[in-house]
C-alpha cells in the first residue's frame, strides 16, 4: 500500500539520506531540508510503501502557484511508477494555478513523465545544471 503524507522534523534524517544517495553532487543540506519541513511556504511530503521511505516531493508556495522543487525516488525502486503516483497526487491534491519546474536536458525519463501529464516546456535555461541546460516547464490547472 502506497501512502503519501507530509514530512515532520523526525523524517529530515531519512530525507538527507535519500538526497545524498540520489543526488551525491547537488544535494539539499540537512539543516536546509529542516527549514523548508518547517517553512509554511513549502509542501514537503513522503512516498511511504511497506513503512519505508521511497521518495518524496517538495513544492513552493508563491502566489497562486507552486514550483515543483523536488520529485525523488530511491533508485532501487526507479521505474516502478512512484514518480508518477507522486505527481498525480500533487496535481489533483492542492489548488493552484500553474505548477514550473526545472529538469535537465539530458533527464529523458523524468521529462517524459512530465510531458505525459499535462506539462509543457516553455523555455531553456542555459547551464543551469553546471554545464548542462535545463528545461523550464509549466503546468496550467
Amino acid at each position: 500500500m502506497v501512502i503519501l503524507k507530509p514530512v515532520n522534523n523526525s523524517d529530515a534524517l531519512l530525507l538527507f539520506l535519500l538526497e545524498q544517495e540520489n543526488y551525491p553532487h547537488n544535494y539539499y543540506k540537512y539543516r536546509n531540508l529542516i527549514q523548508m519541513i518547517n517553512n509554511t511556504n513549502y509542501l514537503v511530503y513522503k512516498l511511504i510503501v511497506k513503512n519505508n521511505l521511497y521518495g518524496y516531493f517538495i513544492l513552493m508556495h508563491s502566489g497562486d502557484d507552486f514550483e515543483l522543487i523536488r520529485l525523488t525516488v530511491k533508485k532501487r525502486h526507479h521505474h516502478q511508477s512512484y514518480g508518477q503516483q507522486m505527481l498525480k497526487y500533487i496535481l489533483t491534491h492542492f489548488s493552484y494555478q500553474q505548477i514550473f519546474l526545472e529538469v535537465n536536458e539530458h533527464n529523458l525519463v523524468a521529462q517524459q513523465l512530465y510531458l505525459k501529464h499535462g506539462f509543457k516546456i516553455i523555455r531553456t535555461i542555459a547551464q543551469y545544471y553546471g554545464a548542462e541546460n535545463g528545461y523550464l516547464m509549466v503546468y496550467h490547472h
